[in-house]
């Protein structure tokens, strides 16, 4: 795991440079001048973390990677103009001065900096967010993903705990536009007052994050969760929101539930479903048994009415075997156009080798909907149109399968 050295600017946001070294330090650049486009296309003012002062920052902030034991230096830089920020450490074990609480330790006011340092405690799944009106500016957007990998940086769970192969987190949170207006964002700032006197409307979200998309534009990413049989995978899940999420996994990636808010369990617990509360994180590995085609499902649940506000999926494609032998994608190239898609889907790709090949939809429920043989093809590049017959308004797995079992996968939408 490669190191990172990371500048913070508060009008919010980060710069990452590649470092070696031991000691790492992040340069975080709070800003309060960006733009967020929701999933129907309107535009919204956040607050946030970014890399740079000309980019926007993105909701959630950077993710910050390090190592146990890693002396970590945080200098937060706060051009935003209004309240000043913090960086609060959630979870981790650090002690009161840099626990960015503004009460207990300092805030950070316009164009000041403030310096944390800490050594990087115990390997887990932690956050970081703005302590000052913290309901606020949560909401706003600051806050970002914490990832303490073991003192070696391998691919285990924590310094003795269990190997993996890939790894997935998902950061869930909401949008309730109605907290994102000039109104209530730019408050007055009274350092004597524990809360500020700023009349909000009550929480009502329209809208449900994962890694700061949700509905189309998760489709869009291509956020798939892909594997293969008898492949370890650690998910890391966290929740900045103020709804409950309940998770529920497909019961074939026989998911284990291994570590709580940055500690492991006293003995792992064997469920698909694994119910988060604000600010807490959940660690999961999952080892398929079978090939197959699913979705992980994220209910969004109102802390008052404990009802199920909105649900949001993140497509499962479980195929080939764990060590076998695999086609490398590069080979393919693969292009889809246009996609999302009304009418024809056009697939793009390119062969070595002739080979027959196929391909299949598949819809979020495993059900496979069209299969599609076109026989074999030579050497080069290729274009197919296909998807005419599929139900529209639906979003599905394309799998393309060689000679020797899938090549690729991708997510494609028929409006």
């Amino acid at each position: 795991m490669s190191k990172f050295t990371t500048t913070l600017i508060c009008s919010f946001g980060i710069l990452l440079f590649a470092s070696s070294q031991q000691d790492l330090n992040f340069l975080l650049i709070a800003r309060n001048t960006g733009e967020k486009i929701l999933t129907n296309n309107d535009t919204i003012r956040v607050f946030g973390f970014a890399q740079s002062l000309g980019e926007q920052p993105g909701v959630p902030g950077p993710t910050l990677e390090m190592n146990e034991g890693d002396s970590v230096h945080i200098d937060l830089w706060n051009v935003s103009q209004g309240a000043p920020h913090t960086i609060h450490l959630h979870g981790l074990d650090v002690d009161q001065q840099n626990d960015g609480v503004p009460h207990l330790s300092f805030d950070v006011h316009h164009m000041d900096h403030g310096y944390y340092h800490f050594k990087a405690p115990h390997a887990g799944t932690y956050l970081y967010h703005c302590h000052v009106a913290s309901t606020i500016h949560v909401q706003a957007g600051m806050y970002g993903l914490i990832i303490v990998r073991p003192p070696n940086g391998s691919n285990t769970t924590w310094n003795g705990g269990y190997e993996y192969t890939q790894e997935h987190s998902f950061f869930l949170s909401e949008i309730d536009t109605a907290w994102h207006t000039d109104s209530v964002l730019l408050h007055d700032h009274d350092s004597t007052l524990t809360i500020h006197q700023v009349e909000i409307p009550k929480f009502d979200p329209q809208f449900f994050l994962i890694n700061g998309l949700s509905d189309q534009q998760l489709i869009d990413s291509n956020t798939v969760f892909n594997s293969a049989v008898g492949q370890i995978d650690y998910t890391r899940l966290t929740n900045i929101g103020f709804c409950g999420v309940r998770v529920i996994f497909p019961p074939e990636l026989n998911a284990r539930i291994i570590a709580s808010d940055g500690r492991p369990l006293p003995a792992e617990e064997i469920s698909d479903t694994v119910y988060l509360f604000p600010g807490e994180r959940f660690g999961v590995l999952t080892d398929p048994s079978i090939e197959f085609t699913g979705q992980i499902t994220f209910d969004y649940i109102d802390m008052n009415t404990m009802m199920v506000k909105n649900a949001q999926v993140i497509p499962v494609n479980i195929s080939g075997f764990a060590g076998g032998n695999e086609v490398e994608i590069e080979t393919f190239d693969l292009k889809l156009s246009p996609n999302p898609f009304k009418e024809k889907l056009e697939v793009e790709f390119k062969l070595n080798q002739a080979e027959g090949i196929s391909f299949q939809f598949v819809d979020f429920s495993g059900r496979i909907v069209e299969n599609v043989s076109l026989g074999n093809f030579d050497i080069g590049k290729h274009t197919v149109v296909l998807g005419e017959k599929l139900p529209s308004n639906k979003p599905y797995i394309l799998k393309i399968f060689g000679e020797n079992g899938i090549i690729q996968t991708a997510t494609v939408v028929k409006l």
